[in-house]
């Protein structure tokens, strides 16, 4: 869980800094949807998020099994 928590704050560092960098805006269409205006960080964001959820989900299932082995199931 310690190198989750670090994952995270490099990810939001590293958001951040582009969101500083790049203040513009972009226009996105996803199929039927459209959201005008969305600031150029949000895609990066998501990407990150979608990124350390599943890297999250690892290490859960990760702790799980090493604790089921040393339990003897």
């Amino acid at each position: 869980m310690l190198l989750f928590l670090f994952a995270l704050v490099v990810a939001v560092l590293g958001v951040g800094v582009y969101a500083h960098y790049n203040p513009g805006s972009q226009d996105i269409t996803l199929r039927t949807y459209h959201f005008l205006g969305v600031p150029d960080w949000v895609p990066v964001a998501v990407a990150a998020g979608a990124m350390l959820f599943l890297f999250f989900i690892h290490a859960v299932y990760a702790g799980v099994r090493v604790r089921r082995a040393r339990n003897g199931r």
